[in-house]
Formats: C-alpha cells, structure tokens, sequence
C-alpha cells in the first residue's frame, strides 16, 4: 500500500527525514512514533503531498507519489482519509455538513450522501450529533467527526498526523480504539503519536523515527522525549 524508497527531506540546514525507507502493507494499522522534531509530521506530508521530498521515491497503491503533477494531487486525496490534530472542521457547518462536504464538492446524489454521511456518523457514535457545530462539540467528538470525514469515501488508506495530540487521556484511548475498529474492516492505518502509553496499550506496529532516520521498526517501544 505505502512504500518509501531512499526519502529525504531538509528544511534548509534542518534534515527531517533522512534516507528513509519503509513499506506498510494494505490493511496494516502502524504508529509512527519518536520525540518532537523526529520527522513524523513530514513524514505525513510527503504521504498526502502537502510537500515533496528532496530526494527518493514515495510509492502509494500504484501512484507515485513523489512525481505526481500538482493537477493530480486531488485525485491522489480522493484514495485516502486525512485526519489531523486540530480537527479542521468548517465551523459554521454542522457535523453532517462538514462530512459531506466533500461528497457534495464530487457532485454525488443526495441520496448517495446521506447513506454515506450517516453510515459514517453511526460508526463514530455521533448519528444523535449530526446537526450540532463544532462549537457545540467537545473536542473529542470533533475528533470523531473528523474520523467520520476521513472515511465517508470509503478510501483505502486513513492518515492521522496526531489526531489525540489535543485530547485528554480518555478520549485519546477512544479514538484510537475508534481507528483500531476501522482497521479491522480492512483499511489501511498509519497514526503518527507521540503518546507512549497508547502505543504500549494498543500493541500495533511501532516505527520509530530519530532525527529523520528510522530506527526501530516493531511492536512497542520505550524512547526518551515521550509523554505519557
């Protein structure tokens, strides 16, 4: 599904990612993990191309990434969900609206979006919510919505660049048993965290990134500079 070959990044004299190689299989939920400034934010970039790398190869599906026209960039975003720490909801739209938006940009039938948007609010636990703004939310059921936005198209792939780095330890927990319970319908995970104790309670595969290199690629770990 993600395949890295070689990938560097510098931000001038700053190397974030440095030759950097790595593959995660369809259906695999992983956590990128490591202290701040490790590379795990660029690393997320690259993948929904908010950024391009330096030098190397980034390979998602059959897309390559790394080389896609600026044109195309839309359509690489349509095969995976994104889901980010500060939520980025559109807060004057209710929680239906902010999942549907993108149906509606795609031009889908009402019909198609409301089975969609409410299959995808029912598995979050949020069908009740559906009419509330963000504003009316707590942050972990804006997270949920946002989880929702990710996965109304059905996408392959789901990247979460700290989705709990806002949220209290409860809630964490249920956003990543949430993310956990949507792995196992077969999509493709990648969680970047900096959590330790999520990561030792869910048992995933850990990558551990330090100063742009990987160093450990595994089950669990215990690397300085995480908050518990």
């Amino acid at each position: 599904m993600i395949k890295l070959k070689n990938v560097t990044k510098d931000y001038g004299s700053i190397k974030a990612l440095d030759r950097v190689n790595l593959e995660i299989n369809a259906g695999e939920m992983a956590l990128v993990v490591g202290a701040s400034g490790a590379g795990k934010s660029s690393l997320m970039r690259l993948l929904y191309r908010e950024e391009k790398p330096d030098e190397g190869q980034i390979i998602i599906g059959n897309i390559d990434v790394s080389s896609l026209s600026h044109t195309k960039i839309p359509y690489l975003r349509r095969r995976m969900g994104i889901i980010f720490q500060d939520f980025k909801l559109l807060p004057h739209k209710t929680a239906f609206e902010n999942v549907a938006y993108a149906l509606r940009g795609l031009g889908a039938e009402e019909y198609e979006i409301q089975k969609r948007v409410s299959g995808a609010l029912k598995l979050v636990g949020l069908i009740d919510r559906a009419f509330n703004l963000p504003s009316e939310l707590s942050g972990g059921e804006q997270q949920r919505v946002g989880i929702a936005r990710a996965i109304v198209q059905g996408p392959p792939l789901v990247i979460a660049d700290e989705p709990t780095g806002n949220l209290d330890p409860a809630t964490s927990f249920e956003i990543f048993r949430l993310l956990e319970k949507i792995a196992e319908r077969g999509t493709t995970i990648l969680v970047s965290t900096h959590n330790q104790q999520i990561v030792q309670e869910f048992g995933k595969r850990v990558i551990t990134l330090d100063k742009g290199r990987v160093i450990a690629d595994t089950g669990s770990v215990n690397v300085p500079g995480f908050s518990r």
